[in-house]
């Protein structure tokens, strides 16, 4: 009876021994599967983030070129983008700094 029940045990041991041997080399499986996917998907999302890139630098490159032509040809144009510039300039630089204090700010301030 003994011999019977060891046999058993070891039966059972070698059977879930083979499954997780199975299951192990199904989950490399999809690890392999997955693994390639995404390389795959980062292949593809950087060559169209290039592409992007390069379409947004060769149609900054023809608006220069566009601006330059005309500016080159009128000189109160080149005058006239630069004062725009550094109006534009002078805007953002305003925009950007923080209020200056008022009398307001050093007045003792009363609760009630």
């Amino acid at each position: 009876m003994a011999n019977s029940s060891f046999e058993t045990f070891k039966q059972g041991g070698q059977a879930i021994e083979e499954t997780a041997k199975k299951t192990g080399e199904q989950a490399q499986g999809v690890y392999q599967q997955a693994k390639s996917a995404a390389s795959d998907v980062y292949d593809k999302t950087a060559e169209y983030a290039g592409d992007a890139m390069t379409r947004a630098q060769d149609r900054a490159a023809e608006l220069d070129d566009m601006v330059s032509e005309q500016v080159g040809r009128h000189p109160k144009a080149m005058v006239a983008l630069g004062v725009g510039i550094g109006f534009a300039l002078g805007l953002l630089f305003a925009g950007s700094r923080t209020r200056e204090p008022s009398w307001r700010d050093y007045a003792p301030r009363w609760d009630r």
